[in-house]
């Protein structure tokens, strides 16, 4: 029988601990994919974008794809670019910020940079849009314990805005 060292234990229990944190960081998304595989969602979203008359129309399509790609894993960044792509084509919509920040919610650096990049965009969002992208970033940065004075800052930016 071989023998049990504490280097042998050590690397054991190191290993069981890199396995959960690799099972926790992707263990949400796994129930919420969908049963249509990734090309198949992302070829009927282009199709839409393609087909699009409007402005809102297109928005809604460049989510759909957004969507997908925030189901599959490695593909959130593809899935900020989309996001971004539609809430620059409808920058007041305060529902495509939200849409983001749901399907982004797995990829807190990801929604963190997408969030930045609309408030600070070539066009001013509307006010409803700005303050939504300004509560998300509150509140992902509230979850974070060494971010917590940004929350409280955003949280002042917030309380400012909505006496006005």
């Amino acid at each position: 029988m071989p023998h049990v060292t504490v280097q042998t234990v050590a690397l054991l229990v190191v290993a069981m601990g890199f396995f959960s944190l690799i099972l926790a960081r992707t263990w949400p998304r796994m129930g919420k994919r969908r049963n249509v595989p990734l090309g198949a969602a992302l070829k009927a979203a282009r199709a839409k974008i393609e087909a699009a008359k409007t402005d809102a129309e297109k928005a809604d399509a460049l989510c759909q794809a957004a969507d997908a790609c925030a189901l599959a894993f490695g593909r959130s960044e593809a899935a900020a670019a989309y996001y971004l792509r539609a809430m620059r084509l409808v920058p007041d919509s305060p529902e495509i910020v939200e849409r983001a920040v749901k399907g982004l919610e797995h990829r807190p650096r990801t929604l963190e940079s997408l969030l930045w990049r609309k408030l600070g965009g070539d066009r001013i969002p509307g006010r409803p849009a700005m303050l939504t992208a300004l509560r998300a970033l509150a509140n992902l940065y509230g979850m974070r314990p060494r971010h917590h004075v940004r929350a409280h800052a955003i949280e002042g930016i917030l309380a400012a805005l909505e006496v006005k």
